[in-house]
């Protein structure tokens, strides 16, 4: 469990363990004059809850911090406080069982006083034995079937769930003992602080388990947790359904198709764009936003993911990410525009439709503080130009999408990069060309004018071929003079002749300059091995 997710959780339960202290010196006195009534014998053998109760609070009281721990050892000895506290564990789980019979009118009080004191108990840090004793008591059982119970008991329940979860190291128990489904069933409670217990619940349990995260998700979490994070307003519950979705996505395979999930993207990116958004739901959020994007990059993305995504209306809500979030959000919006680009031009119509596109453009812009959101917004508008349509091409060179892929053009260059460069401009750019009678391609002068043109002559000499042998089929169509002859050479002599071959279409003792040129006949054939092994840009993504 990461720290800040841990604080998150512990900060609302260290509050309340404190509230439940001062509460139970004050119950110890009520539990006694109530003992007074209960006969010490019981035809069942145990004692009376009442007085389970108040011993059980005078070993809280005795025990709960590692200063009164000591302290009680030292006077009575190690032995006695181990065999009282298997005593009280005992007990207690008999009160959750019994709680005095069907006619006893305290009963629901009584068994929400125990699952609370239960709780208190395992919240007992430095007693290492604490959680095995409780499950050897019965523990598990006796708390399932209070999530069945009042409110109070529902709550507590729930939460001494968690702790058994994490303090037993090994989640299986919660699930084996039965506890998922009716945690689920309480993300649907019209009680806030009884949904946030059993989502944090459920978040512990399946923390770092992909058997533990699978059986939520068969339980049918998925469609009351989207409820509970559309129709509450508060904090804990929001947060704690962030930690708990970044939980159900973070690896793949999913339990669930991806479509099932895409629908919690435009509620997120919501909690993420909204003004003076509280830090503990805005943090996790973000990540959970970012697991998602994830998902979607590179050879995980599908044209289906992406159709989900445009059908629960997650394009649309990252205009506001793009507008207003900080340097953050906005690189999570370009990772989430990024993959639907990647897509069909369908797909990239639907970035065009919500105006995105001049966003990616400011947002890739430079002098941005941020270099990793300048990256992947120009990723975004690269994805957009080497798959669109040619009408879509030109939408994004009207938008002034050309200077930001060439700003990208670095000593770290991808060959998609180059590839989009080459690919975009070349075909796009002549067919504009051709249409409107033009000298040469209008595109190719924008590269040339946003510094592209001075950048692919540096990367012709690149050591990977992948993205040396685009920049050269650019610059011998437009510019053949600055073809680096030798550097041409060079590559057959590194043994890449073949490969070469087939991504430049140009032999060893080809004329560079006619056989690349605008008008030569290979063109169509270098335009298709280029653009076929464009692949996917997970690295940008």
């Amino acid at each position: 469990m990461s720290k800040g997710v841990s604080c998150d959780i512990c900060a609302g339960q260290t509050a309340g363990r404190q509230r439940d202290h001062s509460a139970a010196k004050q119950r110890t006195a009520e539990h006694l004059k109530c003992d007074e009534m209960e006969s010490a014998d019981s035809t069942s053998g145990h004692p009376p809850p009442q007085a389970v109760l108040v011993k059980a609070t005078k070993l809280y009281n005795a025990i709960h911090t590692q200063e009164a721990y000591d302290e009680a050892v030292q006077q009575r000895g190690f032995e006695a406080i181990e065999a009282e506290i298997t005593a009280v564990m005992n007990d207690l789980c008999q009160v959750m069982a019994s709680a005095g019979g069907p006619q006893h009118q305290d009963q629901p009080r009584l068994r929400a006083d125990a699952v609370r004191l239960l709780f208190l108990l395992l919240s007992v840090k430095h007693v290492d034995v604490m959680e095995q004793k409780a499950i050897s008591a019965g523990a598990l059982p006796a708390l399932v079937e209070q999530l069945s119970g009042c409110e109070e008991a529902q709550k507590f329940a729930a939460v001494a769930l968690s702790e058994l979860a994490v303090r037993h190291g090994d989640a299986v128990v919660v699930v084996d003992a039965g506890a998922v489904p009716p945690l689920v069933q309480l993300v649907s409670s019209p009680h806030d602080n009884v949904r946030v217990m059993a989502i944090a619940a459920l978040f512990k349990t399946t923390e770092g388990s992909v058997a533990c995260r699978n059986a939520v998700v068969a339980a049918g979490v998925l469609q009351p947790l989207l409820t509970a994070m559309r129709e509450s307003t508060k904090a804990d519950v929001l947060a704690m359904g962030a930690h708990l979705l970044g939980n159900l996505w973070c690896d793949r395979p999913l339990p669930a198709p991806l479509a099932e999930f895409a629908p919690f993207l435009p509620v997120l990116v919501n909690l993420i764009g909204a003004p003076q958004q509280n830090d503990r739901v805005l943090q996790p959020a973000r990540r959970a936003v970012a697991h998602f994007a994830s998902l979607c990059v590179g050879e995980d993305g599908t044209d289906a993911d992406r159709d989900a995504l445009v059908e629960c209306g997650a394009v649309g809500s990252l205009t506001a990410l793009l507008e207003v979030a900080d340097d953050v959000g906005k690189c999570i919006a370009c990772m989430m525009v990024h993959c639907i680009a990647e897509g069909t031009t369908a797909h990239v119509q639907t970035v065009i439709d919500a105006d995105l596109v001049p966003l990616l453009v400011n947002a890739a812009a430079r002098g941005g503080s941020d270099p990793r959101k300048r990256e992947i917004a120009a990723a975004s508008i690269g994805s957009i130009a080497r798959g669109g349509s040619q009408q879509q091409v030109e939408y994004v060179v009207e938008c002034g999408g050309v200077q930001p892929i060439c700003d990208a053009l670095d000593g770290n260059a991808n060959d998609n990069r180059v590839i989009t460069i080459q690919g975009s401009s070349s075909p796009a750019g002549r067919q504009k060309q051709a249409l409107e009678g033009l000298p040469e391609s209008p595109y190719s002068t924008l590269v040339e004018q946003a510094g592209g043109v001075d950048k692919l002559v540096e990367l012709q000499t690149h050591n990977d071929i992948h993205i040396a042998a685009p920049a050269i089929v650019f610059l011998g169509r437009h510019i053949p003079d600055s073809i680096d002859e030798q550097r041409v050479a060079a590559l057959y002599q590194q043994h890449v002749a073949q490969t070469a071959e087939v991504e430049t279409n140009v032999g060893p003792d080809d004329d560079i300059g006619s056989g690349c040129d605008s008008d030569g006949g290979s063109e169509g054939e270098v335009d298709g091995q280029l653009e076929g092994d464009s692949g996917e840009e997970g690295a940008e993504g």
